[in-house]
């Protein structure tokens, strides 16, 4: 096959059929507005299946086009250049829908600042955190490609109904689901990875798909069949998963739902405050199962006593933040940086007992940390609780299930964050709350009269 690939003819034939293939798909794109609405979608969930969960899909070619091969020290030329033309070839294709789309774009961006401004500082740190990075070079790639994924995201919440962004979300989930059950990937003991690369991940988007599939088999009787095939093979990989806090999260997640439709029926203020009684609930089911509770978590759940590892390396990152810029970090993919050896700023961050190096924090608020700062955590912190507050708010005025996914997600954010990462990076943790604050920020906001609603 290789050998003919460098034959100069059929390359060039090759590259005839792609210029072809491409000015009939753009035709079709400026003629038809529903053929370009549908593929715009498909690109969509090409980027968010790639970059699923904190690490993305580990399997070809989706590896090729994760947006973190831009700043990967590993990544030849050639990806990095294929990756841009596949991006770049994307955007030209959908120029006649986005010509369209984006005329209302600025107003989106000012209206979300208004929304969310404690988002958009915690950007604008990112944005600066390659001024104070050991490693500016990494970090500016870093943050070029973050800026990408999230001028995306953006746009999403932006064009998308909660109704299309509930459908996006349970697709995503089930095609994760299928892929995931036919190539198992078991680690060593014999746990299921799928193609997430790591058991735990895998088992929390098991407990993902799971609840949004039930929801959807009580809503929509008519499919009712497919989900609970979905569902199925999602309580499959979860128990094949060997994760005793995916167990706990697709309890949370579920009860979640009816828990909802108890708040829907208080005062605002009510609400919101029996929602964090929630999430505080939640949370202490997570440090039962952080501390290994051995009545629970051995017996019941068939975990074994390795968690306790991360309270031991905890202490160790907070102290190493501590001594260099405490305030705001040590700037984007500035921390964990192994091949500098003597000089990583995580060096000799080892658990003492097992010998483990963590490659991460395994928590992905204390990542956020690392890379920028108490300052940053401080800002994500406060837009967090607002879009609980205004998650609240809408979902006591719009109709469920779609008025509850922005509370859904902020749930499924912080119990997956507390023992594992990917909050603050290039994965889907990060782009469905940049699509949930912008859409929020849209259907919550008051418009601004000095700019012109758009239609």
């Amino acid at each position: 096959m290789r050998n003919i690939l460098r034959v100069p003819m059929f390359g060039l034939m090759l590259v005839c059929v792609a210029a072809i293939a491409f000015v009939t798909i753009y035709i079709l794109v400026a003629r038809d507005r529903k053929f370009a609405a549908t593929l715009e979608k498909i690109f969509v969930g090409i980027l968010f299946f790639t970059i699923t969960g904190a690490s993305g899909i580990a399997a070809m070619p989706f590896e090729k086009i994760h947006p973190k091969v831009l700043y990967n020290l590993e990544t030849t030329p050639i990806t990095i250049i294929g990756q841009i033309v596949i991006y770049a070839s994307m955007i030209l294709i959908l120029l006649p829908r986005l010509n369209k789309t984006t005329k209302n774009f600025v107003y989106v961006v000012i209206k979300w600042m208004s929304g969310d401004p404690f988002l958009c500082l915690f950007l604008l740190i990112m944005t600066l955190s390659g001024l104070w990075s050991q490693t500016p070079e990494i970090s500016f790639r870093a943050i070029f490609s973050m800026w990408g994924v999230t001028l995306v995201c953006i746009y999403v919440g932006k064009q998308y109904s909660w109704l299309e962004i509930y459908g996006l979300l349970r697709w995503l989930s089930a095609l994760l689901t299928l892929w995931g059950v036919v190539k198992t990937n078991p680690s060593p003991d014999g746990c299921w990875r799928g193609v997430l690369g790591h058991k735990n991940p895998f088992s929390f988007q098991m407990a993902n798909t799971a609840s949004l599939w039930i929801l959807y088999a009580f809503k929509q009787p008519k499919y009712r069949y497919l989900s609970l095939f979905i569902i199925c093979l999602s309580l499959i990989g979860l128990q094949k998963g060997c994760s005793g806090a995916s167990r706990i999260l697709t309890v949370v997640l579920i009860s979640f739902w009816a828990y909802l439709s108890l708040l829907k029926k208080l005062p605002v203020k009510w609400a919101f405050f029996c929602f964090i009684l929630f999430l505080a609930g939640s949370i202490g089911i997570g440090i039962l199962v952080l501390n290994n509770l051995e009545s629970i978590i051995v017996d019941g759940l068939g975990k074994d006593m390795t968690l306790t590892g991360r309270t031991e390396f905890w202490p160790l990152i907070i102290d190493r933040i501590n001594e260099n810029n405490p305030i705001f970090g040590y700037g984007m993919i500035g921390f964990w940086q192994p091949w500098r050896e003597l000089e990583n700023p995580a060096y000799g961050i080892i658990v003492a007992k097992s010998g483990f190096i963590p490659p991460h924090s395994h928590n992905g608020f204390l990542d956020l940390v690392c890379d920028l700062g108490w300052g940053g955590l401080f800002l994500f912190v406060l837009s967090f609780f607002n879009n609980i507050l205004r998650g609240v708010k809408y979902m006591t005025q719009e109709s469920l299930p779609e008025s509850g996914l922005p509370l859904y997600l902020l749930t499924f954010m912080l119990m997956t964050n507390l023992t594992e990462g990917g909050l603050f990076g290039i994965g889907t943790y990060w782009c469905w709350y940049v699509v949930l604050s912008v859409k929020l920020s849209l259907d919550m906001t008051p418009p601004l009269n000095r700019f012109k609603t758009p239609p």
